[in-house]
């Protein structure tokens, strides 16, 4: 369990120099309300000359150790400036490694399902455009053939209408003829009876 007290005395002023290469990174850190802010018990000074803040670690092998850390938000940050908790046993290290790479291990499924899916929804978008724009065409189409067929059936029932009506046209054409002898016969007669 992370041991909570301070290590170091209220009068002492420390300025602890970083890494060999000069710049140590802050890990990701998480909140806890017990810990946070600027150091009131001692003064620590990161390499800016500045009070540091204290920190508490969320990051791999170091999560949940508290540490104390540079506060400058812009510009170049001098990271940790000290550890207040000793480093955790080896047994611990592992299992926070463990935890981390299954963590790790579920982001990438995550990232993968999260990128098929995209490949998925896209696919099916496509598809999608595509059987509307087939749609429209199935449509319009379906409205050209149905007013063909409605032609179709108009100039049917139209020649229909028109047989018809040739048909009584013949008729009263043939009763016209029919009626046109009979009175050529009669006037034959009529002749007849004035030629005599």
């Amino acid at each position: 369990m992370v041991s909570w007290s301070n290590e170091t005395s209220e009068d002492s002023v420390l300025n602890i120099s970083s890494s060999c290469d000069g710049i140590i990174k802050l890990p990701a850190m998480m909140h806890d309300p017990n810990f946070n802010g600027t150091d009131t018990n001692v003064n620590v000074l990161c390499e800016h000359g500045e009070p540091a803040e204290r920190f508490v670690a969320f990051e791999w092998m170091h999560t949940g150790r508290r540490f104390i850390g540079c506060a400058k938000k812009e510009g170049i940050n001098c990271g940790v400036v000290q550890w207040i908790d000793f480093e955790w046993p080896d047994s611990m290290e592992e299992a926070l490694a463990k935890l981390w790479d299954m963590y790790e291990e579920t982001k990438s499924a995550r990232t993968n399902d999260n990128l098929e899916s995209s490949v998925a929804i896209h696919n099916l978008t496509e598809e999608k455009k595509k059987m509307l724009l087939n749609y429209e065409t199935l449509k319009n189409l379906t409205c050209a053939q149905a007013n063909v067929i409605r032609n179709l059936k108009f100039n049917h029932l139209k020649e229909e209408r028109l047989t018809k009506e040739k048909l009584k046209l013949q008729y009263h054409i043939s009763e016209l003829q029919k009626s046109e002898e009979k009175i050529k016969l009669k006037l034959q007669g009529v002749k007849a009876i004035l030629d005599e």
